[in-house]
C-alpha cells in the first residue's frame, strides 16, 4: 500500500528541474513544481505527471541510469539543483551518476510503501488451485515480499503453473529461489515491455 508522507513539501529554491522515478510521487507536485521541467522514468510516470498538469515532461527509458543520461544531456550543473521526488526506499540511480557529473541532487521522500503482511484469501486460493497464469513483479522489494509471503502461506509447490514476469534482472533475482513455470525478464525496464511479455505468455496458455 502506498501512503503519502505528511509534511513532505518540496523546497524549490534553486531547483532547475524535477526527477520522478515513480508515478507515486506525482501527487506531491504543487503548482509551482508543475511549472518546472520534469524528467520521468518511463512513459507511465510521464503520463501521470502530464495528467497532473506539468507543463514540460520528458520521458526516459524505464531505468534510473537512462534517466541520469537524459538529464545530463538536457541540463547543466551550473543552472541549479535537481530535485528527486521519491519514496522512502530509494535506489542509487539516478542520483549517483548525476552527482558524479557535478550536479547538485536533492532527494525528498514524499511517499512510503507499506509492505504487505499477507496475500489476499482469493489470491491464496487461486495459487493453491494453480489457476494463476502469471504474476507481474515491478520492483525488487515487491519480488522479495511476494517470495516471503509464498513461503509464509505454504504455497511453494503451487507455482509450477505460474510464470513470473519481471521488470528487470534485479527484480527477477529474488524470484529464482522459487520453482515457477518460468521466470521472464522484460526486454526493457518499463511497463510496456512487461505487458508485451504478459501478452506473449497469454498467447501460449
Amino acid at each position: 500500500m502506498i501512503e503519502p508522507l505528511p509534511h513532505a513539501v518540496p523546497d524549490l529554491a534553486g531547483v532547475q528541474a524535477i526527477m520522478l522515478t515513480s508515478a507515486n510521487a506525482v501527487p506531491a507536485l504543487g503548482e509551482a513544481a508543475r511549472r518546472l521541467p520534469v524528467f520521468a522514468v518511463g512513459e507511465a510516470t510521464a503520463a501521470a505527471a502530464r495528467g497532473a498538469g506539468c507543463m514540460a515532461v520528458v520521458s526516459a527509458g524505464g531505468a534510473g541510469e537512462e534517466l541520469a543520461r537524459l538529464v545530463a544531456a538536457r541540463c547543466r550543473p551550473g543552472d541549479g539543483a535537481l530535485l528527486h521526488l521519491c519514496g522512502q526506499e530509494v535506489r542509487p540511480e539516478p542520483a549517483s551518476t548525476l552527482a558524479a557529473a557535478g550536479f547538485a541532487v536533492r532527494q525528498l521522500a514524499v511517499y512510503r510503501a507499506e509492505t504487505a503482511r499477507a496475500l489476499e484469501p482469493g489470491t491464496i486460493e487461486a495459487l493453491r488451485r494453480r489457476q494463476v497464469d502469471a504474476v507481474l513483479l515491478l520492483s525488487p522489494r515487491t519480488a522479495r515480499t511476494f517470495a516471503l509471503l509464498v513461503g509464509r502461506h505454504g504455497l511453494e509447490a503451487s507455482l509450477g503453473a505460474t510464470a513470473a514476469i519481471c521488470l528487470s534482472a534485479a527484480v527477477a533475482a529474488p524470484c529464482r529461489a522459487l520453482v515457477w513455470q518460468a521466470v521472464h525478464t522484460a526486454a526493457r525496464p518499463e511497463l510496456t515491455a512487461v505487458l508485451e511479455v504478459l501478452e506473449a505468455v497469454r498467447r501460449r496458455c
